[in-house]
């Protein structure tokens, strides 16, 4: 395969990751800021209770907070587990970014080293032809005199 076919491939592979990096990366903020407005609820709704508590609840009362206490702490835990598969997510993805783009490196620098080969060979041929030409030029020369 040519060299710079592979390097162009590479660069839609890596432009396609980071596509899919940056998806991930807004997934995980989404997930992030509901994190935070889940744990500002149960921060509120633990103001709130100490707040009553001072006042007085009945026994119902407190049921019912610690239903809602147990609801608040099981969406806290939902909402960290989404939040550490998205960063999972993205920490993986990421790592494959950085791989594909050593990958692009590394195939324009194989792509460099043959272009430079390609040029050498070329500058030997032109000089083996320039040195044909001069000991022709030579010859004729030399049968004039």
């Amino acid at each position: 395969m040519n060299l710079t076919v592979l390097k162009n491939y590479r660069s839609r592979l890596e432009e396609g990751l980071r596509l899919e990096l940056a998806a991930l990366d807004q997934r995980l903020q989404t997930a992030e800021e509901a994190l935070v407005r889940v744990q500002a609820a149960a921060d509120d709704g633990a103001r709130a209770y100490l707040t009553d508590a001072e006042t007085g609840l009945t026994a119902d009362e407190v049921a019912g907070r610690y239903d809602a206490w147990a609801a608040l702490a099981d969406a806290i835990r939902r909402a960290q587990a989404v939040v550490e598969e998205a960063r999972r997510l993205r920490n993986e993805k990421m790592r494959e970014v950085l791989e594909m783009s050593r990958d692009k490196k590394q195939v324009a620098l194989l792509e460099a080293r043959e272009i430079r080969r390609l040029r050498r060979e070329e500058d030997r041929r032109e000089q083996r032809a320039m040195d044909e030409a001069a000991a022709v030029r030579y010859r004729l020369d030399g049968r004039k005199g």
